[in-house]
């Protein structure tokens, strides 16, 4: 009787039916594995946290008050217990004071960080402004020093504005005064020397004239 309340199944479906469970088991093991390798998400408490506990708070809190004052990125919130300083970066300027508002955010450095806020306009997300640009590395996009000696005069060739050498020795010396007796008249003809001969008498010829004694 019990027997035959058991179905009969054929061999293909007995593998059809181990293949689903090997799927089933298979999609199970991969949705564990992806939830372990997902970073865990930490949510913001519902309750809201009263501003005078936010220094023993780790994590992120819920607050809920009123506007007091904006400046710039940050504003101040009040509750009854007291008042913190919040920094909501770019999604402070939309702020008024006296409003209603709901922050969650970090507690760190005494302030507030915004992480969400909610007032009259919606739930919008807001944070630090994104920081500057780093600034550009020394020298980019300015012109490259000129080379050693770029438009300086060309140096003098060697040896120009020295002052001249010196002339050779004696160079522009007066000259050397004449050897004694140079220049000087020859001296006249001993007596007798040179005069003409008497004229012959009488035929005779002359006697050949006597040269003068030393």
């Amino acid at each position: 009787m019990k027997a035959s309340m058991i179905p009969h199944l054929s061999r293909g479906q007995r593998i059809a039916l181990g293949g689903a469970a090997l799927l089933a088991m298979g999609a199970a093991g991969g949705a564990g594995a992806v939830q372990l390798t997902r970073p865990s998400v930490e949510m913001a408490p519902t309750v809201p946290t009263a501003i005078a506990k936010l220094p023993a708070t780790s994590g992120i809190v819920t607050v809920r008050g009123r506007v007091a004052g904006v400046y710039g990125t940050r504003f101040l919130v009040e509750d009854a217990s007291g008042r913190t300083l919040v920094d909501a970066g770019r999604g402070a300027g939309t702020l008024t004071k006296g409003a209603p508002v709901l922050v969650q955010g970090r507690f760190d450095d005494g302030q507030l960080r915004a992480r969400f806020l909610a007032d009259q306009s919606g739930v919008r997300e807001v944070g630090a402004p994104p920081p500057p640009p780093p600034p550009p590395a020394p020298g980019a996009g300015a012109p490259p020093p000129p080379p050693p000696g770029a438009g300086a005069p060309p140096p003098p060739p060697p040896g120009a504005g020295a002052p001249p050498p010196p002339p050779p020795p004696g160079a522009g010396a007066p000259p050397a005064p004449p050897v004694p007796g140079a220049g000087a008249p020859p001296p006249p003809p001993a007596p007798g020397a040179g005069a003409p001969p008497p004229p012959p008498v009488n035929g005779q010829v002359p006697p050949a004239p006597v040269a003068p004694r030393a």
